[in-house]
């Protein structure tokens, strides 16, 4: 699985860089798709099913703007100041590995508060994989997170969560970036343990204080296109951002499969 980490990372970080104005997210995909044939892997994302929803006609979720996660290539122009999410999913010799990472096209200074959303981003994964420990319930990592993310005062995203990864994409158990009102099943850190922790922050967040038992109340509502069945976009329009790391535990820690080491 490292070494399918290592490969998603060689990918996800020089495609990002080489993204420029002017260009389509198809154009995106395509290069993209040529680095995973080019690495002996196989993406995972085209021809994915979920629910109704056709299957995926990509081979990177890249997601601009207030598209929150899932965004499907196609025509759309990226533009100079665009915040983009790369999404990856691949296999390797019968392993997987799941990476996402984030820019502003042209640089933070064509878009510094689009940057600073990707930098707060960044610092919740951080804290939440710092946190993990052996033995520790994913409950209090998820806090940790939570914690993190409204402390940056941006809003965060619910709906979707991290996962299991290994044979498969998606794999037991759950694991969301939050804690309050969670209602699926907590479980305990166990060395060999692999997951994909993906927390989703948003330039807006909602007015409300979470109360016991309750999502948090600062949570900004997301809904999907209709036009494709599959991108997800923030509902008042503001600016979202993804990151995901495909993290191992182990007995000194957090081990982080996706960041080229």
């Amino acid at each position: 699985m490292r070494r399918a980490g290592r490969v998603a990372c060689s990918i996800v970080t020089p495609l990002l860089e080489s993204i420029a104005p002017g260009e389509t997210t198809q154009e995106v995909n395509d290069r993209g798709r040529a680095m995973i044939e080019g690495a002996g892997a196989s993406g995972l994302f085209r021809g994915y099913v979920n629910g109704n929803a056709p299957p995926f006609g990509g081979d990177f979720c890249i997601s601009v703007n207030d598209e929150v996660v899932h965004g499907l290539p196609g025509e759309r122009t990226i533009r100079k100041g665009d915040l983009v999410s790369l999404d990856c999913g691949l296999t390797l010799d019968g392993w997987c590995a799941d990476h996402a990472s984030s820019i502003v096209v042209g640089g933070a200074a064509a878009n510094p508060a689009a940057d600073r959303l990707i930098e707060a981003s960044r610092g919740v994964l951080r804290a939440g994989i710092e946190a993990m420990r052996v033995g520790m319930y994913w409950s209090t990592v998820g806090r940790v997170m939570e914690e993190a993310a409204e402390a940056t005062g941006f809003g965060i995203v619910t709906e979707y969560v991290g996962h299991g990864i290994g044979r498969e994409l998606h794999e037991a158990p759950k694991a969301p970036c939050y804690w309050s009102g969670y209602a699926g099943t907590d479980f305990v850190l166990t060395e060999g343990l692999v997951l994909a922790i993906e927390p989703i922050l948003t330039m807006s967040r909602g007015a409300g204080a979470t109360e016991r038992g309750q999502l948090p109340g600062w949570r900004t509502r997301v809904r999907v296109d209709d036009a494709d069945g599959w991108t997800v976009r923030t509902s008042d329009g503001s600016l979202a951002c993804h990151v995901e790391h495909t993290v191992a535990m182990t007995a000194g820690g957090a081990s982080v499969l996706t960041d080229g080491a």
